[in-house]
């Protein structure tokens, strides 16, 4: 366990490098959408060989068929009928005016593999889980397949696998973002902030003063430096550190996260100054809570993965600054969700979507804005952070 005096950032001594690994299985952009839109097979039948549509199909965002229903303009086929004048051929799926009764059709049904259903005139099931996008599992007739689940948009991710859990860490691999002077981008000395981000934690990940996530401030003297990491782990909990200064620390060690410490996991968190308090939230519940009467946040470089000499090991997605304090409904609001970039108060925003280099994009994208690009460090080239698909679960608007 180290202290809690924090090191004065220096970079001097890392090299940058402009290779980074390439990932497979790029996932930019919203990504595992709905089949053919209600859809059912031959117009007017049951389907093909009895199946409900096009493997997959459930309507459009998961609905059992267009306008919602199970068949063309909620019909579950021509008239009403379902295949040759009894609907007995194709899967017993949407009836007449998209009911599901006996004889109904069976056109763009939800259900497993978007087949018609398991029975007649079974109501369709939900959309399937979430990022799914498909039908309803054994949808039927009465109008619908369900309501579909939303699509992922988390992308990419970056990753900090070169880090060892534990402190004085030799790879020292990082994202660096400069702001420099006068830009107010990063909130520093006692203005109001809000850093937020979501984080892969590894059960190595819960050791005191070990795994920093971000920081930024130069230590120079007490409340000086604004930053995240972990605490120890007490009855099966991992605790948390978020801390805001040098040479004392009156967050406190080993605040409960709530997160069970056995489990490898994505988790939410956010750190916020109101003038008043920081205040620090775990997958939007406020965990921390801490009256300060005043910031003196010193500017340095934002340090994305860790700071000297002690360095994150896990991924980190949708790296997130505001100059407001955010309440816990403004943190759950958002934090499942890609932004547009254009949001009031945000002044950051590293959604780590590339796939090779090693810049990091800032995606703010309000009207003269100057981007701060993360530039991705470590001590050698093969220990370079890299891009790797995200399973964070982030969703399109």
């Amino acid at each position: 366990m180290i202290t809690k005096r924090r090191q004065s950032i220096a970079f001097s001594g890392i090299s940058l490098f402009l290779v980074a690994v390439v990932q497979p299985a790029s996932m930019t952009g919203c990504s595992s959408s709905s089949s053919l839109p209600g859809t059912g097979g031959q117009v007017g039948s049951g389907g093909k060989s009895g199946s409900g549509g096009a493997t997959g199909t459930g309507g459009a965002t998961g609905s059992g068929g267009a306008t919602g229903s199970g068949g063309a303009t909620a019909s579950g086929g021509a008239s009403g009928t379902g295949g040759a004048s009894s609907g007995s051929s194709g899967g017993a799926g949407g009836g007449s005016t998209g009911s599901g009764g006996v004889g109904g059709g069976g056109t763009g049904t939800g259900g497993v593999a978007a087949t018609g259903g398991a029975s007649t005139g079974a109501t369709g099931g939900n959309g399937g889980s979430v990022a799914s996008a498909t039908g309803g599992s054994a949808g039927g007739g009465t109008a619908a397949g369900g309501g579909g689940g939303a699509t992922s948009c988390a992308g990419h991710a970056v990753s900090f696998n070169a880090n060892i859990p534990g402190n004085s860490d030799p790879a020292m691999a990082k994202v660096q973002v400069t702001i420099p002077a006068p830009s107010t981008d990063l909130p520093t000395m006692n203005a109001n902030r809000t850093v937020e981000f979501w984080a892969f934690v590894k059960t190595t990940s819960w050791a005191a003063d070990a795994n920093t996530m971000f920081f930024y401030g130069t230590n120079n003297r007490d409340s000086d430096g604004f930053g995240f990491d972990f605490g120890i782990t007490a009855n099966g909990i991992g605790t948390i550190d978020p801390f805001t200064n040098g040479s004392t620390d009156p967050m406190g060690d080993n605040k409960p996260s709530g997160l069970m410490a056995n489990v490898d996991q994505w988790a939410h968190f956010a750190m916020t100054w109101d003038g008043t308090a920081v205040r620090a939230f775990v997958n939007g519940v406020e965990k921390v809570t801490v009256p300060i009467a005043m910031l003196n946040t010193g500017r340095s470089a934002l340090i994305i993965g860790g700071y000297p000499p002690a360095f994150f090991n896990g991924y980190i997605d949708e790296f997130r600054i505001w100059n407001v304090a955010r309440t816990a409904a403004d943190i759950t609001s958002t934090m499942h969700k890609t932004l547009v970039g254009n949001e009031a108060g945000l002044v950051g925003y590293w959604k780590f979507d590339e796939t090779t280099g090693t810049t990091a994009a800032d995606s703010v994208t309000t009207a003269g804005h100057t981007a701060h690009d993360g530039t991705l460090m470590a001590n050698t080239t093969a220990n370079l952070p890299t891009f790797i698909p995200s399973t964070a679960p982030i969703m399109c608007p």
